[in-house]
C-alpha cells in the first residue's frame, strides 16, 4: 500500500486531509521535529503545529518536550486501530439514531390512509418502485393485472418479501415470465390493465400506458376504496378462470 492510499484510509478513519498526511509521515519517520514533518507531508508550515496539537489530543502522536520539540507517532496498527473503534462507536450511535427517526415515520405510516392519491412520474420505474411501497404494506393478500418484468429490483425485492411473509399473492400477468412463476401464483392473459389490490381494501391503478414512452406517466393510489377493490376482483375472478396457468 502506497502512501496515497494510507491517506485515503485515514481520511475514511475519519482525520482531515492534513491530519492523514502528518501521522502517515510519522508512521514512516517514527520520530521528528514540526519543519521537517511539514516538509516531507507536504502541510504548510502555518499548519502543522496545529494538525500535531489535534493528532496529540487524539492520542495518536506524543508530543516530547525539548528545545525544539519533537513528535513521535504511535505504532501505525494502534493507531488505525483506534480511529476504527472511534467510527465504529460513532456508527453504532448513528444506527441508533436512524432506528429512532425511522421508526417515527414508521409509526405514522402505521395511520390508515384515507381517500385518494394521484401521482404523476417522469419515469415509468418510478411508478414501479412506488408500487413496491404499497406492496410491502400487505398483510394478508395481493392479486395484480400485472406487467411485471422483473427489471426493476425493488419490485421483485417487495414481492419476494410479500411471498416470504406468507401473503397469498395471486398475479395476471400481460406476458409469460418465468420469474414471476416462480414466486407467485401467475397466470398469463391479455387483460389490458396494470392494477393492483392489496389486502382487499387498497388499489394501486396505472392512468396511463406504461408501455409507451410518454414525457410522465400518470396512475392513483385508493387508499382505502373496497368497492373499488371488490369491483376489480370481480373482473380478476373472470380473467383468472380464461387465463393460462
Amino acid at each position: 500500500m502506497n502512501g496515497k492510499e494510507i491517506n485515503v484510509l485515514l481520511e475514511q478513519l475519519g482525520l482531515t486531509e492534513y491530519e492523514s498526511k502528518t501521522l502517515s509521515t510519522l508512521f514512516k519517520m517514527r520520530e521528528a521535529e514540526a519543519p521537517a514533518i511539514s516538509r516531507l507531508a507536504q502541510v504548510p508550515k502555518t499548519r502543522v503545529y496545529d494538525v500535531l496539537d489535534k493528532l496529540v489530543e487524539k492520542n495518536l502522536v506524543i508530543e516530547i518536550r525539548g528545545r525544539p520539540k519533537r513528535y513521535r507517532g504511535i505504532e501505525a496498527k494502534k493507531a488505525m486501530d483506534s480511529l476504527l473503534d472511534k467510527k465504529q462507536v460513532e456508527l453504532s450511535g448513528l444506527q441508533g439514531r436512524v432506528s429512532d427517526i425511522a421508526s417515527l415515520f414508521v409509526s405514522g405510516a402505521q395511520k390508515e390512509e384515507l381517500g385518494e392519491t394521484v401521482m404523476k412520474v417522469k419515469d415509468r420505474h418510478d411508478f414501479e418502485r412506488i408500487l413496491a411501497q404499497e406492496i410491502g404494506k400487505a398483510k394478508t393478500s395481493l392479486v395484480g393485472f400485472s406487467e411485471v418484468t422483473g427489471k426493476e429490483q425493488a419490485l421483485k425485492d417487495a414481492i419476494e418479501l410479500a411471498r416470504n411473509n406468507k401473503i397469498d399473492i395471486k398475479l395476471i400477468n400481460s406476458f409469460q415470465n418465468d420469474w414471476m412463476k416462480k414466486t407467485a401464483d401467475t397466470r398469463h392473459f391479455e387483460h389490458g390493465l396494470n392494477a393492483f389490490i392489496v389486502d382487499g381494501k387498497r388499489v394501486v391503478l396505472a392512468l396511463s400506458d406504461f408501455k409507451q414512452e410518454k414525457p410522465e406517466y400518470h396512475f392513483t393510489i385508493f387508499h382505502e376504496n373496497k368497492p373499488m377493490a371488490n369491483a376489480l376482483q370481480h373482473y380478476f375472478d373472470n380473467c383468472w378462470q380464461k387465463a393460462k396457468k
